[in-house]
């Protein structure tokens, strides 16, 4: 209780998330453990010394770098071709861009950045309303960390000890479901607008078009083709992901300079370093409540007062949505995970499939105020209001609920590739 009552404190006076956790690991070794202070150390240590991490720095540079070059643009010209001249085809081509593009981030800021300042500019001049444009690109853009690759999926396969080939195989399927779901809405949105359909591109300007944007469309098969070819390891191919795009952005787009690049870098390290510290704190906190044996403390508690594993997923998925309108859920999450996986396996939850739903939830979380990530990415952008940003949302998230859900009873949806494929 008193470890509780700490983290509670320090929560409150508005401590960094990875600091709480570290500074109540830290008490509890202190008073509960009898373990040098060392430990600390030894741990954190502990929790960086893993080779598949340094995959999370090279996906989220990569992201990085393609979202702030030409990549995007490229790739949301295409979506626009297929796209553009039906009801909400702009909007369309925009979730469409954000889902393509989101197989090259691993990052949903860095797919938020990428097509929202492309176009939310573009969808207010084509006179769709303004809280609807921003909504959107904020919503899909979340879809970063759905479709493989990832970087929270494999921040989660490190803590839970499971493939992350097979993580990023499960964010398929739910990730296309995701992205047909909200075009759904976007057609059926946009049809009482009643706006001026774009022009109709020429033939010869569609090929053109298509042409130019092969090396960003060939993105994906470069890294996903290669780890599921079993030419490279998930983490060989994120450091393949970022020869390939500064590759491209200098020698084939030719809209970067060496100075962009290590800004991009720059930006992208500092989400990188705060997952990674986070993961390290955890690490602390994992080696804290297994020797005091609080997973299976809280493993007899639950299977003895919660029925069925639906009650469990049910109560769990509710306590992540309500705890997200207030914190990073997917920090609490990792901090989390590992304490809960003896009352997973209890149920006969796949871990797999537990992964699939933390990253889901973190989705939501991400459009939630008052602390959602995405609404902040959006207000950068737009120097628009938090709450004018997150009534734009509620559609999609409401979406991306009620799929979250489906999945979470359906494990099937998320499963079944990597079942089939692995």
């Amino acid at each position: 209780m008193i470890i509780v009552g700490v983290f509670t404190l320090f929560l409150l006076l508005g401590f960094p998330f990875a600091f709480v956790v570290l500074m109540t690991a830290t008490l509890g070794i202190l008073f509960y453990s009898g373990t040098s202070i060392q430990i600390v150390i030894q741990q954190l240590y502990s929790g960086l010394n893993n080779y598949i991490l340094l995959a999370i720095p090279f996906f989220i540079m990569s992201g990085s770098i393609a979202a702030r070059g030409d990549t995007s643009n490229h790739l949301i010209r295409v979506m626009r071709i297929f796209f553009g001249r039906i009801h909400g085809g702009s909007l369309i081509a925009s979730i469409l861009a954000c889902t393509f593009f989101a197989s090259i981030s691993g990052s949903s800021i860095a797919t938020i950045i990428a097509i929202g300042t492309i176009m939310i500019p573009k969808l207010i001049e084509e006179h769709y309303p303004e809280r609807m444009a921003i909504g959107t690109v904020t919503a899909c853009g979340t879809i970063g960390i759905l479709i493989p690759p990832s970087a929270p999926m494999v921040a989660l396969c490190v803590t839970l000890g499971t493939s992350v080939s097979a993580q990023f195989l499960s964010g398929f399927v739910p990730g296309i479901l995701v992205a047909i779901a909200w075009s759904l809405y976007a057609y059926i949105a946009s049809k009482r607008l009643k706006l001026e359909k774009p022009a109709k591109v020429p033939f010869r300007e569609m090929v053109s078009i298509i042409y130019k944007a092969i090396p960003a469309l060939l993105f994906p098969l470069v890294i996903l083709g290669g780890i599921y070819g079993g030419i490279t390891t998930p983490t060989e191919a994120s450091a393949i992901a970022v020869v390939y795009v500064v590759f491209v952005e200098i020698f084939v787009y030719k809209t970067a300079t060496l100075s962009k690049i290590y800004e991009s870098l720059s930006k992208g390290l500092v989400t990188c370093a705060t997952l990674v510290f986070i993961i390290a704190c955890a690490n602390v906190f994992s080696w804290l409540v297994n020797t005091q044996q609080l997973p299976v403390m809280l493993n007899a508690f639950i299977t003895s007062n919660v029925a069925s594993k639906e009650a469990f997923l049910i109560l769990l998925l509710f306590i992540f949505i309500a705890l997200g309108f207030f914190m990073d859920v997917f920090s609490l999450i990792i901090i989390m995970s590992p304490l809960l996986k003896p009352t997973l396996l209890a149920y006969d939850i796949d871990l797999i499939h537990y992964g699939l739903l933390c990253v889901l939830l973190s989705e939501i979380d991400m459009t939630t105020p008052p602390f959602g990530l995405g609404l902040f990415v959006s207000m950068g952008l737009t120097k628009k209001g938090l709450w004018e940003i997150a009534w734009g949302t509620v559609p999609y998230t409401l979406i991306l609920i009620v799929i979250t859900l489906l999945i979470a009873f359906v494990p099937q949806i998320a499963l079944w590739l990597p079942h089939t494929l692995m």
